[in-house]
């Protein structure tokens, strides 16, 4: 997800993603494409992190992607979000392990 968001976000791809938002009529579809690329990049530097709200994030960014601009197409065009969705539910329902930001902060307390 970090190298998808960067070249997104970085790489001049985010107009593309605008355009094929506004061709679904989604409202304000510049302000949607920047905040999804961001959200996966905040996102995916979580998880690298281990923090379990990351996971969270990718999940509900992903489900989004799925079911509204793949149309919930699992088996075809919306194959790659729906992985990172379960990846990222998986994630954040099991926790990040124990080597985990998470875990550290959880045995201080």
């Amino acid at each position: 997800m970090f190298r998808y968001s960067t070249d997104y976000l970085f790489g001049g791809k985010v107009p593309e993603l605008a355009a094929f938002l506004e061709s679904l009529h989604w409202p304000m579809p510049k302000v949607m494409a920047y905040t999804s690329q961001i959200v996966e990049l905040v996102s995916s530097v979580l998880i690298l992190l281990g923090v379990r709200f990351g996971a969270m994030m990718l999940a509900i960014n992903m489900l989004v992607a799925v079911l509204f601009a793949h149309s919930g197409l699992i088996f075809t065009e919306g194959e790659t979000p729906f992985n990172y969705f379960l990846f990222a539910l998986i994630l954040s329902l099991s926790g990040m392990g124990k080597f985990s930001l998470d875990n550290l902060l959880a045995l201080r307390k």
